[in-house]
């Protein structure tokens, strides 16, 4: 174990004052277990961190809307849709719980941006539909959100960005197969206890 990570914690915990640089939380971290290398960490701190400061941004730009960002990005998905979606695909693809669903459409139903139709393929469920007036509502403030985002984005080349965006999808699909493989030990531990 490394003296100064082990220092570092220990003046950590005596002052109650965190460690400011991702570095040293990692360094701390990797100390504390030899079995971690710390880059599985540093990964997870960084988007952690990269997301927080993105989604306070966000809820800044998007509160000045009167809409928050789940809000903004069912809007944005039903326009890219270009179709009625059933709340279950809906939550599917903002990656949200569809309990999580019910209120922001309720917000956007009653701000006439959405509107809910009966699903005559299956009447169990409903439809998210983008009305006229939340096509216009994206029409007024989409183009100056996407040339804020190329701003935030401005300190990435394209090609970093792409990359950036190949790497996300890499690590989402290995976190999806380590999911399957361990609902699959689940599976296989459940089912030899039940014997």
């Amino acid at each position: 174990m490394k003296t100064g990570s082990k220092d570092q914690a220990a003046q950590a915990e005596a002052t109650g004052v965190p460690l400011p640089h991702l570095s040293d939380q990692v360094a701390v971290s990797a100390a504390l277990d030899q079995q971690l290398d710390g880059s599985a960490l540093w990964v997870l701190l960084g988007m952690y961190r990269a997301f927080g400061v993105l989604d306070r941004d966000q809820i800044d730009e998007l509160n000045a809307m009167g809409l928050s960002p789940l809000q903004f990005n069912i809007l944005t998905t039903l326009q890219r849709s270009k179709q009625p979606v059933t709340m279950g695909a809906l939550a599917s693809m903002l990656v949200v719980k569809p309990n999580n669903l019910s209120g922001n459409i309720n917000t956007l139903v009653d701000r006439g941006f959405v509107r809910r139709e009966l699903n005559v393929s299956d009447q169990r469920s409903l439809l998210a539909v983008l009305t006229v007036e939340g096509a216009a509502f994206l029409g007024d403030h989409l183009p100056g959100h996407w040339r804020r985002l190329e701003r935030l984005m401005g300190g990435l080349s394209r090609e970093q960005r792409l990359q950036l965006v190949a790497l996300l999808k890499q690590l989402v699909g290995s976190i999806h197969a380590e999911q399957e493989k361990e609902q699959a030990a689940e599976a296989v531990e459940k089912k030899a206890r039940m014997n």
